[in-house]
C-alpha cells in the first residue's frame, strides 16, 4: 500500500519541495515528490520502516511558509506509484535560510560557522548574486571564486548542495571588511567572522550606528531611541520569543514573520516604552539573511530583543561599516497585509520573482522594469536585463511607460484592467464573467463578460489645479467651508490650494490631517492608531456615476474643522471606501449576473478597508491574488489574459 502526503503550497518557487527531496535523500528513505499547481505530493511505501522516522523529522525541520495553507494524508491500496517530475532548470530565489543551513552557521564544528554567505539549493538570498540566465555558476558573481575540495565534494554528494551554483565556505568564499574610521579589520575564517559580529553588536549596544551591505541591500542599524519617533524605521526582532511582548500580533502574523519568506508586516506597538521610540505602529521584520541573522544572534547574547534599521545606500554615514567586494542587486522587500487568516502580498519581488508559468503566449509583456517572455517551457517573469534576448509576435507595454524594446506590433494595457485579469488568470477563470474593483489610489470598477474586460465605473480624475475653486463650487455652502478652513488652518490651506503639491486624494487627506508626510502609506499608519469600534461617514457620493474626489476632500475638511482627531478620521476614510466599494460591486453584480467578484489594488492591503469589504460581501464571495502582489507587477500576468 502507498502512503500519500499532500501539502497545499501556492508559492511560485520550489524551495519547499526541494527541501523535502533533499531531506528524504539524506535520511535514505525511498519516496517520490512532485509539484502540481498548488500542491506538493509525496508518495512512499506505507510499510517502509524509514518512512515514519522521515515524516517525524520532516515535521520538526520543515521551514514554515505563509504560502502553506494546509496538508492531508491518506493510504491507498495500490502499488506505490512513481510521481513524474517535470525536468526544468532551477530559478534563483531570495528567501531566508532553511533549518539545514541555520544549523551550519551556528555549529562550531561546521565549515560554515558564522559564515554569512551560507545557503543551499533550498534556501537563501540567491537572486542578488545572479546576473543572467541560465542559473549556473558562470552566470553568477560566484564565478570569481573557485570551490575548495570540500565544497567540490559537496557539489557531487550533498543532498542539499548538489550542483548548487553559489556554494562556498570560509576556505573558498567571500572575505568581509569592517571599517571603523581609518581602521579596517577583515573576516575570512570562523574566528574572525564571529569577532566581527561581536564587535558590531557591541557597537550597537554602545549606541553607535552600523551600516552593513547585506544580501538584501545596504542597511543602517542603530538604537531606535537615538532617532526621532516619526522616522520610518523597521523594528528587527532579534528574539522571536519577545515578539508578542513588543507588538500586538495575531498568530498568523507571528507565523508569517518567522516563515522562510521573511516578509515585512505592519504592526501596532504594544510596549509603552517602545511606543516612545517607534511610534504607535511600526514595520516589523525577523532576520532574513546571513549578515542580519548573525548580527541578531550576537545582539541576543548581550540582551537586545530588537534593533532598528532603515534601508540605506553606500554613501550613508555610519560609525561602523561592514562591506564585501561584490556588487549586490537586491530585490524589493516583500510586504504582507494580514487580516485574520488572509495573507495579501501588498508589494515586493523577493520570493515572488523570477517565476515560470506553463501556459505559453506569443507575446512579451513589459511593466515596471519587469518582463514576461515566452520560452520553450512556457512564460518566464523576471527583470528584463536578466532575461536578455526574447522574441514574440507582439509586445504589450503598460500605459505611460516607454517601451523597453522596439517592436512593430506594440500594444498598451492599463494597470486597472490588467490587475483584475491577473486574479482571473491566477484562479484559471479567464473565460468566466466577473465584476472587478481595482483600487490603487482611486477605485475603478471593471466588467469582464468572459471574453473582453471593460471599465464599468471609471475613477474620476483628480487634479490639484484650482483645488480651492473646485471645492468652493462643489455645492451650496461649499464656499463657506473653504473660507472657514482657510481662516482656521492657513498653513494647510496654502499648501492645499496654492502650491499644488498634492498629487492625489490620499496626499490631500494627509495634508488636511497634518501628518508627517503626504502619502497613502502615512494615512494607513494613522488609521492603525484608532482603537474604537466604528468610524464616521466620509462622503464618497457619485457624480456622473463616478466617485467624486472633491466631495471626498470637502468631507474630510469639514470633519477637521469640527475637531475630529486624525486617527479616527484616517480610519473613517478606509471604512467609508469599503462601504462604497461594496455598494457599487453589489449593484453591478446584480445587473450583470456576473459569476465572480474580483478585488485587487494596493489599497485593499489596508486592514480597515479589507475588513469592511470582507464583512459585507462575505468571506469567500470574492477572488484576490494569492501568490502574486495585489498591484503593480500582477499586471504582467493579467496582460497575458487580454
Amino acid at each position: 500500500m502507498a502512503f500519500v502526503f499532500e501539502l497545499n503550497f501556492r508559492a511560485p518557487h520550489n524551495y519547499i519541495k526541494c527541501f523535502i527531496e533533499a531531506l528524504a535523500k539524506e535520511e535514505g528513505v525511498n519516496v517520490s515528490v512532485a509539484r502540481s499547481h498548488n500542491t506538493i505530493t509525496l508518495v512512499g511505501d506505507e510499510k517502509d520502516e524509514k518512512l515514519s522516522v522521515f515524516l517525524q523529522k520532516l515535521g520538526s525541520v520543515l521551514p514554515a511558509s505563509f504560502h502553506m495553507t494546509g496538508s492531508s494524508h491518506r493510504i491507498i491500496s495500490e502499488a506505490v506509484p512513481i510521481l513524474k517530475n517535470i525536468i526544468d532548470r532551477p530559478l534563483p530565489h531570495a528567501v531566508g535560510l532553511c533549518t539545514y543551513c541555520m544549523k551550519d552557521i551556528f555549529d562550531p564544528a561546521s565549515r560554515r560557522y558564522y559564515y554569512p554567505f551560507t545557503m543551499c539549493n533550498c534556501c537563501g538570498p540567491q537572486y542578488p548574486f545572479f546576473e543572467e540566465y541560465p542559473f549556473d555558476r558562470e552566470h553568477t558573481l560566484m564565478r570569481f571564486f573557485t570551490p575548495c575540495k570540500s565544497c567540490e565534494k559537496e557539489l557531487a554528494s550533498s543532498p542539499f548542495r548538489r550542483d548548487f551554483p553559489l556554494i562556498s565556505c570560509h576556505v573558498c568564499g567571500v572575505p568581509v571588511c569592517m571599517r571603523d574610521g581609518a581602521k579596517e579589520r577583515y573576516a575570512n575564517d570562523a574566528e574572525s567572522f564571529k569577532t566581527l559580529f561581536e564587535v558590531a553588536a557591541k557597537a550597537l549596544d554602545d549606541k553607535k550606528s552600523v551600516k552593513i551591505k547585506t544580501m538584501a541591500g545596504w542597511r543602517l542599524f542603530f538604537d531606535a531611541s537615538k532617532t526621532k519617533r516619526e522616522m520610518d524605521k523597521v523594528m528587527l526582532l532579534t528574539d522571536a520569543a519577545q515578539a508578542e511582548c513588543y507588538c500586538a500580533l495575531i498568530k498568523p502574523e507571528v507565523y508569517a514573520l518567522l516563515s522562510i519568506e521573511r516578509p515585512l508586516i505592519h504592526a501596532t506597538v504594544a510596549d509603552e516604552s517602545l511606543r516612545k521610540i517607534y511610534g504607535e505602529t511600526t514595520s516589523l521584520k525577523y532576520p532574513d539573511e546571513g549578515f542580519t541573522i548573525l548580527l541578531a544572534r550576537e545582539l541576543i547574547e548581550i540582551g537586545h530583543g530588537h534593533i532598528a534599521y532603515i534601508p540605506c545606500d553606500e554613501d550613508t554615514k555610519a560609525d561602523f561599516t561592514i562591506d564585501f567586494d561584490l556588487p549586490i542587486d537586491p530585490q524589493r522587500e516583500l510586504r504582507l497585509s494580514i487580516n485574520k487568516s488572509v495573507y495579501l502580498i501588498v508589494e515586493g519581488e523577493r520570493g515572488i520573482f523570477p517565476q515560470k508559468r506553463k501556459k505559453r503566449s506569443d507575446r512579451i509583456v513589459a511593466a515596471y522594469g519587469m518582463a514576461a517572455v515566452p520560452t520553450q517551457e512556457g512564460m518566464l517573469f523576471d527583470r528584463m536585463e536578466k532575461i536578455g534576448k526574447a522574441e514574440a509576435s507582439q509586445l504589450w507595454v503598460l500605459e505611460g511607460e516607454v517601451p523597453i524594446l522596439h517592436h512593430s506590433n506594440t500594444r498598451y494595457f492599463s494597470q486597472d484592467i490588467a490587475s483584475v485579469m491577473s486574479v482571473l488568470y491566477e484562479h484559471e477563470k479567464m473565460h468566466e464573467s466577473a465584476i472587478g474593483c481595482y483600487f490603487g489610489k482611486e477605485p475603478t470598477f471593471i466588467f469582464h463578460n468572459g471574453k473582453k474586460p471593460m471599465v464599468a465605473v471609471p475613477a474620476m480624475a483628480f487634479s490639484p489645479k484650482d483645488l480651492g475653486a473646485r471645492l468652493s463650487s462643489l455645492r451650496e455652502g461649499s464656499d463657506r467651508l473653504v473660507e472657514n478652513f482657510t481662516k482656521k488652518f492657513p498653513r494647510i490651506a496654502e499648501k492645499l490650494f496654492e502650491r499644488e503639491e498634492v498629487l492625489d486624494i490620499f496626499d490631500a487627506a494627509a495634508c488636511i490631517m497634518e501628518l508627517e508626510d503626504e502619502s497613502l502609506e502615512r494615512v494607513e499608519k494613522e488609521a492603525l492608531k484608532f482603537h474604537g469600534k466604528g468610524g464616521l461617514q466620509i462622503d464618497t457620493k457619485l457624480k456622473n456615476n463616478r466617485f467624486d474626489p472633491y466631495a471626498f476632500i470637502a468631507s474630510i475638511m469639514s470633519y477637521r474643522l469640527a475637531g475630529v482627531e486624525s486617527p479616527l478620521l484616517a480610519y473613517s476614510i478606509f471604512e467609508s471606501f469599503g462601504d462604497y466599494v461594496v455598494e457599487i460591486i453589489t449593484e453591478l453584480k446584480s445587473r450583470s449576473k456576473a459569476d465572480n467578484i474580483v478585488l485587487c489594488g494596493r489599497t485593499f492591503g489596508n486592514p480597515s478597508l479589507f475588513s469592511r469589504v470582507q464583512k459585507k460581501l462575505g468571506v469567500k464571495s470574492f477572488l484576490m491574488n494569492e501568490s502574486l502582489p495585489i498591484d503593480r507587477e500582477n499586471a504582467l500576468f493579467g496582460a497575458l489574459a487580454l
